[in-house]
């Protein structure tokens, strides 16, 4: 599958111009138009295309339905936004120092470390 990224449409559709297409499948983090549909078409011989959840929603029914009678199969998945961390791992081995040691031997920042330190504190002291 291939992935394309992109902040707005017209950056998608360059994007899309400028790639190479060597599988049937696309996830596109945009909704669907009009014009993103048309130089799909144009570029590559695709067979499935996956949204983000919140894109596919608000794609246009009318541009789903005319893909999927050309046999272009649209469809959302979930997708984890952000950098997955283990922080709290980290820090729960390091809980019987001070949060600025924690801070220095693991290199996170302070204000981090000082933010999952205490919320590990509360969690195991019972309290919420």
């Amino acid at each position: 599958m291939k992935y394309i990224r992109a902040k707005s449409k017209e950056d998608l559709i360059k994007k899309i111009k400028e790639t190479e297409m060597e599988d049937n499948e696309i996830y596109i983090n945009q909704e669907l138009n009009r014009d993103v549909v048309i130089e799909l078409l144009e570029n590559w011989e695709i067979e499935k295309i996956y949204l983000p959840k919140s894109k596919y929603q608000r794609t246009s029914k009318k541009i789903i339905n005319a893909l999927k009678e050309i046999g272009i199969e649209v469809e959302s998945i979930d997708v984890r936004c952000g950098r997955p961390t283990d922080v709290d791992k980290i820090i729960k081995k390091y809980m019987d120092k001070h949060p600025k040691e924690i801070s220095k031997i693991t290199g996170i920042p302070l204000k981090t470390v000082e933010y999952h330190y205490y919320k590990l504190k509360k969690a195991d002291s019972g309290f919420k």
